[in-house]
């Protein structure tokens, strides 16, 4: 009898000291597992849109065929491309030789008609390139000792692709 009213309150205190931080590496590990699938695909958005530039030279529209791409154009194939990544919080920034243009968010550029590539860069073997930044916000400083509820932490992931203009 004197043994279990000692023990009394054993069980909350080891479930404090243990459970606890098992939470947080729990909480920590699934935060990272979005980052990087966050980060892969805003790796593969930048690789296939660079992709999807490159073979919209000049020689692409030949006869009947008019391949020719907007900036719109290219935003617009952003955002299908980064499915899952918010057109609100990517950034998109095209450039060539003579021209740049910032997409602060992408879906500011959908209705911009220039063509991109530049026709005076759209020769081939013209290095276009494509950087994209998206804005990760996590829920781990929340749980973080001292932080205030309604804080939330973020940060961003760059991507970057260049590639030649093929034809």
């Amino acid at each position: 009898m004197n043994k279990r009213r000692r023990s009394r309150g054993s069980t909350v205190l080891e479930f404090a000291l243990v459970g606890v931080p098992m939470i947080l590496v729990f909480v920590s590990i699934v935060e990272i597992g979005l980052a990087m699938w966050t980060y892969t695909s805003l790796a593969y958005t930048a690789k296939e849109l660079n992709r999807y530039i490159a073979v919209h030279g000049k020689h692409c529209s030949s006869g009947t065929n008019n391949c020719a791409l907007t900036v719109g154009d290219v935003a617009t194939a952003a955002e299908s491309y980064g499915m899952g990544l918010s057109s609100s919080t990517l950034n998109l920034t095209l450039t060539s030789p003579s021209t740049t243009y910032n997409c602060n968010p992408v879906s500011s550029c959908t209705s911009n008609s220039n063509a991109w590539p530049p026709v005076a860069d759209s020769t081939v073997g013209t290095l276009i390139q494509v950087k994209l930044q998206y804005q990760v916000n996590t829920v781990l400083p929340v749980m973080w000792p001292g932080s205030a509820p309604a804080n939330y932490g973020g940060y961003n992931l760059w991507a970057y692709s260049a590639q030649r203009v093929l034809f």
